[in-house]
């Protein structure tokens, strides 16, 4: 049994802080935008058209978020429970001439980072063939932004035109979580045959068996206190290696003289050759899953 999670793709729109008042004037094809993309932004545009136009910017699916509270949200490659996100500038327009909407940039689960955007706003392309973000030369860490902005810092983005802008607010859409636990029928299937083989075989053992069984220790220390074995007798204190180095030597086995050893301690319970064996495997098997980890921790996400 799994579960499977529904990652949400989602747009980032960065608008003046006037956007959502009364006759604001918003159009998203005079916004700097990249030509590569501009049927899916038409797509968009057509999905959530009220929003833009501020008609219905009271939504109860739309939910007013500060800085730190968007980037701890959006600061995941999982997003299940949140979709479109409006960032809210401290640029102010007038709202009659200037169109609201200064940028906006996709992100989907299919992307190797899809929460590269918090830091590399504006400053990412995006590859029209695989709609995948292409790497910046530096290096981004959007945790890292998340920490300072959670500190008090400013949250600035650089909009594709190449104006720095600060973020104020931020309006989320939410959506309702989508998960489901689900089987795979084929294993279910081997799993039960399985089970029920080893049912029958237990079944059969305790009908057609009667015969007292050796099966723990404890089965073999009654056995043998109940019935001694009739080879061991007057080999006090014998153990197996006398037995097989006096075997060895054709010598009949008799009696071992009680010695007083010194104090044993636990790791003298197993021999050099399993302590050495055991060391061995363990330490190959740690080395291989730590390689393992890092190769996986490297290319996460990668395609």
């Amino acid at each position: 049994m799994y579960t499977s999670l529904v990652v949400n793709e989602f747009w980032v729109t960065a608008v003046t802080k006037d956007h959502f008042e009364p006759g604001a004037y918003s159009n998203i094809t005079e916004a700097s935008l990249s030509s590569s993309y501009q049927g899916a932004l038409y797509n968009y545009a057509q999905s959530i058209n009220p929003i833009l136009e501020g008609h219905n910017n009271r939504t109860q699916s739309y939910e007013d978020l500060t800085p730190s509270e968007c980037t701890k949200f959006y600061n995941t490659d999982f997003l299940s429970t949140r979709r479109n996100l409006f960032l809210i500038t401290n640029r102010n327009s007038n709202t009659t001439h200037n169109n609201t909407l200064l940028d906006t940039i996709y992100s989907s689960p299919d992307l190797a980072f899809p929460n590269r955007w918090m830091c590399a706003y504006g400053e990412v392309a995006m590859d029209q063939n695989a709609y995948n973000y292409m790497m910046p030369a530096w290096s981004c860490r959007p945790s890292k932004l998340t920490s300072d902005v959670a500190s008090g810092h400013p949250w600035r983005i650089t909009l594709a035109r190449g104006e720095e802008v600060e973020i104020s607010g931020c309006k989320s859409e939410r959506t309702a979580e989508k998960c489901t636990v689900q089987f795979s029928l084929g294993i279910m299937i081997v799993v039960i045959c399985c089970n029920l083989v080893k049912a029958c075989c237990m079944v059969m053992a305790v009908v057609r068996s009667r015969e007292p069984t050796l099966v723990t220790l404890g089965d073999a220390m009654d056995s043998f206190l109940t019935i001694p074995d009739p080879t061991t007798i007057g080999m006090c204190f014998a153990d197996r290696r006398l037995i097989e180095r006096e075997w060895r030597r054709g010598c009949t086995v008799g009696p071992r003289q009680w010695k007083q050893k010194r104090v044993q301690r636990w790791w003298t319970s197993a021999g050099k050759t399993r302590w050495i064996s055991f060391n061995f495997f363990s330490s190959m098997a740690i080395v291989v899953a730590t390689v393992l980890l890092r190769l996986g921790m490297k290319n996460d996400r990668v395609a």
